[in-house]
């Protein structure tokens, strides 16, 4: 008796799991992100940084401001292009639930992510952060390379 009665508090308390769940998921509206082809993004704020005696220090800017085009996207392909930052650059695009991430690496080591949020900024423009790393090892006397960060936040306009 004992052991039908932890049974049916399992199956009770599944059964309310599996209600929630599909009420959650009917809750949840469509990305407004699926089947976007085409974004126009700007970024208007940037934070940059250096390594000053071994200590990181960030730089907040708001000149000058980045844009570019992400176009012939396609996330079941999980390929676009980027125009303007890598010009006619071929980067990998994956829409995961509500968010489109853009990836660009180079063998030179370098990479770029940009997220577009399924969150509206204002205007219908969608939140975006554009994110860049590099490096490239090389000195010269007086002088010894450093990492490059940076990364931006705007919004990205869906284009018809």
């Amino acid at each position: 008796m004992r052991m039908f009665r932890h049974f049916t508090t399992l199956a009770a308390f599944g059964t309310v799991l599996l209600a929630a769940a599909s009420s959650f998921a009917q809750a949840t509206p469509p990305s407004p992100l699926n089947g976007v082809t085409a974004l126009s993004c700007t970024f208007p704020v940037s934070v940059s940084n250096t390594w000053k005696d071994g200590d990181p220090q960030a730089v907040v800017k708001t000149a000058p401001v980045l844009t570019f085009v992400i176009d012939q996207i396609d996330t079941q392909e999980g390929s676009a292009r980027m125009v303007g930052v890598a010009t006619g650059s071929h980067v990998t695009a994956s829409l995961s639930g509500s968010n489109l991430h853009i990836m660009d690496l180079r063998s030179s080591g370098s990479l770029t992510i940009t997220t577009i949020f399924g969150l509206e900024s204002k205007d219908g423009k969608l939140k975006a952060v554009h994110t860049r790393t590099d490096y490239l090892r090389y000195s010269v006397p007086g002088f010894v390379s450093q990492p490059e960060i940076s990364q931006h936040y705007g919004d990205c306009e869906i284009k018809r």
